[in-house]
Formats: C-alpha cells, sequence, structure tokens
C-alpha cells in the first residue's frame, strides 16, 4: 500500500527545505563551521550564537579574531559619543577573547578613530597577551593614534608559536638580552612614527633567529634627533624599507645591514640617509627608489660638504655588487651626479637594468653601463626633463652594448631629440641585440616618428624594433 503524501502549501515546503537546509549545514564538523564563520565580520560571526544551541558556542572556536572598530562607528547610536562606541568596541573584544576556547591563528585589531584626546585608549597590551596564551601564530595591530606610544607585552618577545607580527603603530616592549627574541617569527612588519626608542631601532631588528622576511616604514621628523637603524640577520631572505622625512629633517640617520642569505632588496629613502651595508653575498633583485634633488639641496645647503650624497649612493652600491637585477631611480642618478669624479662600481653578475632617467641619466648613463660587463636586457624610463637636453655621445662604447645586451625596452619615449639620440646610439652600437621595444608617451609620436626610428642604422642584423 502506497504512503499518502500529506499536502502543502508553497509557503511551507519552502519552510521544510530551509530547515533541511539549515540541519545540513548544522550537521558539519565543529572545524566546518568554523572555518565557515571566518569569513564573516567577527561581530556577524558572534551573532550566529541565537541561530540554535547547535551554535551557541562555536564562536568561541574561531580561529581567525580580526576586531575593526569601523564597524561600531557604522553603527553608531543617536547620541553616542566617539568614546561611547570604543567603549562598546572594548568591551565586545575583551567578551570574545574571555570566553575563547581553541587557540588563535590570527589575531588582528584596527583602530581607526584619528581622536588622540580621547580618555581611554583601547587596551591593546592585554588583548595582545591574551591572544600569546592561546597560542596565537600572526598578530596584526593598527593604529592611527600619532604621538600615541603603544606598550606591547613583555612576553610577545618569547612566545613559541608567533611566526608573522604586523604592526602599524608607534610601539614599545622590553627586549630580553638574555634569551632568545622570537623563536619562530618568519615575518615582521612595523610601521613607527618618529621612532622613540633605541632599543626598537638598534636591536629589535637583530634578535630574530629564524626571521626570513622584514618590512620597515619609518617616519622621521625631528631634525636634532638622530635614528640609527641596525638590521643583522643571518635567516632574512627579504627586506623592504621605507624612509620618510617632513622637509627640514634631519640627513645624519643611519642604517646597517647586515644579512648574507639576503636574496630581494627594496629601498624607498627620501631623506638620503647613511648606509653601512655588509655581506650581502646572496642578493639577487634589489630595488632603490631614492628621492633626491641635486639643485634643491644645494639651495637649502642640506649636505656640506656637496660631494656627501653621491658618497652615500657609492657607499649603497659597494654593497650590492653581487645582484643580478637592479632598479634605480632617477633620484639616485641625481646623488650621483654630486660626486667630484665619474665612478660606478663593478655589477659582475648583474643580467638585468631598469633606470629612471632625467637630466643627470643622460650624462651618466653610459658610466653605469660601463660598470655592467654581463648585462643582458635594460629599461630605461624617460621622465620630463624638458627639450633643451643633449645626448652626449661616449668616446668607448661600454663592453655590454657591444658582447651581451639582446633586448631594450624604452618607456616613456616622446621623440624629443635627446631620446632620439639615445635611441639612435643604442641601435647602433648594440652589436648583439634581438629586440627594442620603444614605448612612447600617448599621443606624443607619430608614423612619420616611427618611420625614421626604422631608418636608424643599427649594429646587430637580427634586432627588430617594435613602436608601441
Amino acid at each position: 500500500m502506497k504512503k499518502s503524501i500529506p499536502k502543502c502549501g508553497k509557503s511551507e515546503r519552502l519552510q521544510v527545505l530551509n530547515q533541511e537546509k539549515m540541519d545540513r549545514i548544522s550537521s558539519l564538523p565543529d572545524e566546518i563551521l568554523c572555518h565557515i564563520l571566518s569569513f564573516l565580520p567577527i561581530k556577524c560571526a558572534v551573532q550566529t550564537c541565537i541561530l540554535s544551541s547547535r551554535w551557541k558556542h562555536l564562536w568561541t572556536s574561531l580561529p581567525c579574531l580580526c576586531f575593526d572598530d569601523s564597524l561600531w562607528f557604522k553603527d553608531k547610536r543617536p547620541g553616542e559619543s566617539t568614546q561611547d562606541v570604543l567603549t562598546r568596541f572594548a568591551n565586545f573584544v575583551k567578551k570574545v577573547l574571555l570566553f575563547h576556547s581553541a587557540d588563535i591563528n590570527k589575531f588582528s585589531v584596527h583602530c581607526s578613530e584619528p581622536n588622540i584626546y580621547l580618555t581611554d585608549l583601547p587596551p591593546l597590551k592585554s588583548w595582545v597577551s591574551s591572544a600569546i596564551e592561546h597560542n596565537v601564530r600572526d598578530i596584526e595591530l593598527s593604529h592611527v593614534y600619532v604621538d600615541v606610544l603603544i606598550e606591547l607585552p613583555d612576553n610577545i618577545c618569547t612566545c613559541k608559536t608567533l611566526e608573522m607580527l604586523k604592526l602599524k603603530l608607534d610601539f614599545d616592549f622590553k627586549i630580553p638580552t638574555t634569551r632568545i627574541c622570537f623563536p619562530s617569527l618568519k615575518c615582521l612588519h612595523v610601521e613607527m612614527y618618529y621612532p622613540h626608542s633605541t632599543c626598537i631601532t638598534e636591536k629589535l631588528f637583530t634578535i630574530c633567529p629564524v626571521l626570513e622576511d622584514l618590512l620597515i616604514e619609518i617616519h622621521l621628523e625631528d631634525k636634532h634627533s638622530v635614528t640609527n637603524l641596525n638590521i643583522s640577520s643571518l635567516t632574512l631572505k627579504r627586506l623592504t624599507l621605507s624612509l620618510e622625512k617632513v622637509l627640514f629633517s634631519n640627513t645624519k640617520h643611519q642604517v646597517m645591514i647586515r644579512a648574507p642569505n639576503l636574496e630581494h632588496l627594496c629601498i624607498y629613502d627620501d631623506t638620503l640617509v647613511s648606509y653601512m651595508v655588509h655581506e650581502l653575498h646572496s642578493l639577487t633583485e634589489v630595488h632603490f627608489d631614492i628621492e633626491f634633488d641635486k639643485y634643491f639641496a644645494e639651495d637649502l645647503q642640506e649636505f656640506d660638504p656637496p660631494n656627501i650624497p653621491a658618497d652615500r649612493m657609492l657607499q649603497l652600491l659597494k654593497g650590492i655588487t653581487n645582484t643580478r637585477f637592479l632598479s634605480l631611480s632617477a633620484g639616485i642618478i641625481s646623488a650621483l651626479d654630486c660626486a667630484f669624479e665619474d665612478y660606478i662600481p663593478t655589477f659582475p653578475y648583474l643580467t638585468y637594468l631598469k633606470v629612471d632617467i632625467e637630466e643627470s641619466g643622460f650624462r651618466l648613463l653610459p658610466v653605469i653601463l660601463s660598470s655592467l660587463p654581463n648585462l643582458g636586457a635594460m629599461e630605461i624610463d624617460f621622465l620630463i626633463v624638458g627639450d633643451n637636453l643633449r645626448w652626449t655621445e661616449p668616446q668607448c662604447v661600454p663592453n655590454c652594448l657591444l658582447l651581451h645586451v639582446k633586448k631594450i625596452e624604452i618607456c616613456g619615449f616622446e621623440g624629443l631629440k635627446h631620446e632620439l639620440e639615445l635611441v639612435k646610439y643604442l641601435l647602433k652600437n648594440s652589436e648583439v641585440l634581438d629586440k627594442m621595444i620603444i614605448r612612447s608617451m600617448k599621443g606624443a609620436c607619430s608614423k612619420k616618428l616611427f618611420q625614421k626610428l626604422l631608418m636608424f642604422e643599427r649594429g646587430s642584423k637580427t634586432c627588430k624594433v617594435e613602436f608601441l
């Protein structure tokens, strides 16, 4: 006998189907449900506790705890002050950490309110300490309170599970002198505004025994104080350093780098600090973005004697001659132009050069190329310099053009006289060149100009010219 199927309306059938789907999700293991909840904002993930008894305590096992006070400010209640919103936010974070029952993979806090006159700043120190007690692996703290020093717990140095630490705030903590610090830390990113602690800048970046990736952003302001940055590591593979200043900042800051296993180095510097670079034996890729205006510096008399910028850049270049890839900004070329004599150290292993050139670059480019005996490819980016420059052909053709350079790419081409003269020289003297790519400024060049370029003499019979 067939069982009779009870009849029900469309809305009732949908309700049954939705309930079955919900039951199907609820039957998943806790690990999968927590993984699903990790894609929600922490505030929404906690609210799932009201769904059913099955979901009541799941939020206490979330592997990632990411807090952002901007969500609380979006839901600001009528008549509620900024301090009241931050208090609600702080109470929420405290509650989540208090009831958390599992290890934490990632713990992050972003404080977005810029009011520095608040009477009660978020208690980051206690929150971080609680995360460390839950065997946290990744900590990320971002704080917009300028000129406010955030004290971190002392046990952050000895946390055995911490592998990644990102601090976008002015911070301080005690660095022990007798114990190994950060025993598992592989990635460290810090951003500091006007650092006050010499212990942080001179010791922190020398005490991490397994560190591989280091990013440092420092904002320098005080004209009368000097920051000495000491970076020393046997395991470091990637280093990104950014030094920014306000006008008239001190030019006597110093950076010391000792990293025999460093492979990638990127430096942005608009202060032109002094560098001491040692034992960079494993370099493969280097990017230098140095902002320096020779004539502006002379007007301000920032450097005395005036050849100091060139000496500092040469000292930096001497320490990275093992690299295979090198990117140079126009600022570093301008600084080198302050030298009393033309000299660039030899880069015996360099095969790729990327260089931005302005006025100084047209004069120094042959000097640079003469120091790169095995260069195989290069990219030249013309910056806006006006139409009154001249390209002066050097007496000797660099050996790399005669023997090794197979690809040249030129960007920012406008068809100006000095640009044409340089292109003509490169085509004529690059005897093994396979391809030259010329990327023009939008609307700057015509078909007639392209035809003119195609008529230039070529030292290589196999060279192809592409005009884009």
